[in-house]
């Protein structure tokens, strides 16, 4: 009985990615050199640009808390917008304020260093390049492109004829001696073409124009909000502002204190018949559907006076995408609404309230909005929720609608609450406690200029006019013409960018005889079919110029790159 004993091996075991139970962990210095290679390539900024293309959409689309507060806070109550919840995940994502969302800063960031870890090799090589003299050509007759002409001139009057149609076409030239040429024959290389590496080059710097000038606007520069009333004024001062933002080292001295009084305010509308043909008669008072037309703000506009020490200094018009521009500061047009002029009082005369109420829109042609009054004699606050419809109509359930946004035939109704309702606090008077007060269940209707008295308490209110407000944006923009460099910067880039082309032309001279054996060879790097054009119109001007007796159609070859020439 044979006895067999297994044989132990005692190989090393491998150490390699198959023996090793556990993977390779890279160094923190590892980490960062592939991290910084896969930031410095060029697919990688175009995916950050992508991705801030996506959030400006974003910003675009959903309100943001700077620009329009209130539309905002409506989202974030549900009273307006997706939904309470769809407006928590955005207020969580941070897209009621994307820029200035650390996300939003984050990508900025990662793109302007994936841009400079890619522009800085490029501008290296393109400077190398330019400044390279053409190079000499080799196998000629082996590219796609090539035309052999026979002269009676000698050899170097037939290339300065040839430079002289080069030349015309704005080739860098350089002429080579037959010792010092490949083929041993005298020969001119030129090129042309570096206008697109240079425009690409100077198209991704704009963006760092771009972004220098936002920052200077957003640092140095101020922002503001202001609604102001036909007939009101307002001051450049940071108190007269509804919303301001300004710039973390804008001076508080660096406002102007110009008076700017809102003398008229105009609007026209483009007029479309809901459900009806555009030309179509409106149906009389009856309005189906809810409004009677679709209009279409086509223009709007401010008659503003400027003035300064108390005496007027300007007096100009406002309007959309035509600011108005004072002392370095910008007037844009912005939004526009109604606003009432009530006045309450008491029976006895006392009066309580008088002033313009700004209301916002709520759809369907009818604004809203809430006059804070003030205590009355039974020591009770009062507030007026108003509601304004400018042309007061029915539908065909006999339910009050307007049937458009002018004030043609206005109606105002105002619900009239009571109680604590915490109009003593420093907020929005929309936001008075309706928790802790009382809703008069009749409210007041008023047609303009009509009188009426509030059921239950000793108030009257009168509706006694009906003014515009406009809004402005007023601004201090001092990175402006950096912004307005990095745009032109940015044309200049793009136009040689996307219609110039890199291609090398060579013409050989050899001695044939009496004469000379010309060569004529070129080669493009990019948009192939348009040099097949321009060289086709080249080797016909040079053999004009030539005179020459002979000139065969090329014979095929095999296409090479210009490396082989």
């Amino acid at each position: 009985m044979t006895q067999t004993t297994a044989a132990t091996d005692t190989r090393p075991r491998e150490s390699g990615p198959r023996g090793s139970r556990l993977p390779e962990i890279p160094g923190p210095g590892e980490t960062f050199a592939r991290a910084w290679k896969a930031l410095r390539r060029m697919s990688t900024a175009l995916k950050l640009l992508l991705a801030l293309t996506v959030a400006v959409i974003l910003g675009t689309f959903v309100p943001q808390e700077p620009v329009i507060p209130t539309t905002v806070a409506e989202w974030r109550l549900g009273t307006s917008g997706p939904g309470e919840a769809t407006a928590a995940a955005f207020d969580a994502l941070g897209l009621f304020d994307v820029f200035g969302a650390w996300w939003f800063n984050a990508l900025v960031v990662l793109l302007v260093t994936s841009l400079t870890g890619c522009l800085v090799p490029r501008i290296r090589a393109f400077v190398r390049t330019a400044r390279r003299r053409p190079a000499a050509g080799r196998n000629l007759a082996r590219l796609t492109h090539h035309v052999e002409l026979r002269t009676p001139l000698p050899p170097g009057e037939a290339l300065d004829r040839a430079e002289t149609a080069v030349t015309r076409r704005r080739f860098r030239r350089r002429r080579i001696a037959a010792d010092d040429a490949p083929g041993g024959a005298a020969q001119l290389a030129t090129e042309r073409g570096h206008a697109r590496e240079g425009g690409s080059i100077a198209f991704h710097i704009s963006f760092y124009v771009l972004v220098t000038g936002a920052m200077i606007g957003h640092t140095f520069g101020f922002t503001g909000q202001v609604n102001v009333v036909e007939g009101a004024s307002f001051a450049d001062t940071r108190i007269a502002y509804d919303l301001a933002q300004p710039g973390r080292w804008f001076p508080f001295a660096a406002h102007r204190g110009f008076v700017v009084e809102l003398e008229d305010f105009s609007a026209s509308y483009l007029e479309t018949p809901s459900g009806t043909d555009p030309g179509a008669e409106a149906p009389g008072d009856l309005v189906t559907g809810g409004a009677l037309s679709t209009f279409m703000p086509t223009d709007f506009s401010s008659r503003v006076t400027i003035s300064e020490g108390g005496e007027v200094v300007r007096e100009e018009e406002v309007r959309v995408n035509d600011p108005l521009s004072h002392d370095g500061v910008s007037l844009y047009q912005v939004r526009f609404g109604l606003a009432p002029q009530i006045e309450v009082r008491t029976t006895d005369g006392t009066v309580l309230y008088t002033d313009s109420v700004i209301l916002t829109e709520a759809g369907g042609f009818v604004w809203q909005g809430v006059a804070p009054v003030a205590r009355t004699e039974v020591d009770r606050q009062v507030a007026l929720e108003l509601i304004l419809l400018p042309d007061a109509g029915f539908n065909e359930q006999g339910l009050p609608v307007s049937r458009s946004p002018e004030p043609r035939n206005p109606r105002l109704a105002a619900v009239v609450w009571v109680g604590e309702l915490g109009l003593e606090r420093n907020r929005p008077p929309s936001e008075f406690q309706r928790d802790r007060g009382q809703q008069l269940p009749q409210p007041v209707i008023l047609e303009l200029g009509e009188t009426a008295q509030v059921q239950g308490l000793p108030l009257e209110i009168e509706f006694t006019g009906l003014p515009y407000w406009s809004g402005f944006q007023v601004s201090q923009e001092p990175g402006r013409w950096v912004l307005l460099a990095g745009a032109g910067l940015m044309l200049i880039g793009l136009v040689p960018s996307l219609y110039a082309y890199r291609r090398r032309v060579w013409v050989e001279a050899h001695p044939d005889g009496e004469g000379s054996r010309v060569v004529l060879a070129g080669v493009a790097l990019h948009r192939k079919g348009v040099f097949a054009e321009a060289f086709e119109g080249l080797a016909d001007d040079v053999a004009h110029r030539l005179g020459a007796v002979e000139a065969p159609a090329p014979e095929p070859h095999l296409e090479t790159t210009e490396r082989k020439a």
